[in-house]
């Protein structure tokens, strides 16, 4: 499948989907020193496309029985395309928004090689969504790029993604 075709797929959801998606990105690891700043991230995510940030956050704040007052802005970098896809100010690249539900752990590979072990020190490290300060279970969000899927499970069916 085309990563076209995937966004068609995607942009025509009318509903929440669960979804496994197979990822190959930039590692965005820290250059000084890092012997390997090019290695790729390669992971795999399992959550929902076509669902509500503000719903996710408001249906955890019930389960916690707290208020549901969780209001959410739209991310100062993406414009949306539609419903379940955004784009970056300079429509270079497409995103998808992703409520995951799990994640493998992250592998990086540089020249085909896993060096996972030796980047340990470079992976810079996450912060907690300011926006979730209520919750006690935090609701993750990520918006990989749509080229950067290299495989998608959904819908029945297990697409591999040709760039």
């Amino acid at each position: 499948m085309k990563v076209a075709e995937l966004q068609n797929i995607i942009a025509n959801l009318i509903t929440a989907v669960p979804v496994s998606i197979d990822l190959i990105s930039e590692g965005r690891l820290r250059k000084t020193g890092n012997p390997y700043p090019n290695a790729q991230k390669h992971v795999t995510i399992s959550g929902l496309v076509g669902s509500s940030y503000e719903n996710a956050v408001n249906n955890q704040l019930g389960r916690e029985d707290k208020e549901l007052d969780f209001d959410s802005q739209r991310p100062v970098w993406m414009e949306r395309l539609g419903r379940n896809l955004g784009t970056n100010k300079a429509h270079s690249r497409v995103y998808v928004p992703v409520k995951v539900q799990s994640a493998s752990k992250a592998v990086y590979v540089n020249d085909g090689v896993d060096v996972t072990a030796e980047v340990q020190g470079f992976i810079p490290k996450k912060s907690a969504p300011k926006t979730q300060v209520n919750l006690d279970k935090k609701v993750i969000w990520r918006t990989p790029a749509l080229d950067s899927i290299s495989k998608v499970r959904m819908l029945g069916a297990e697409y591999s993604i040709e760039c």
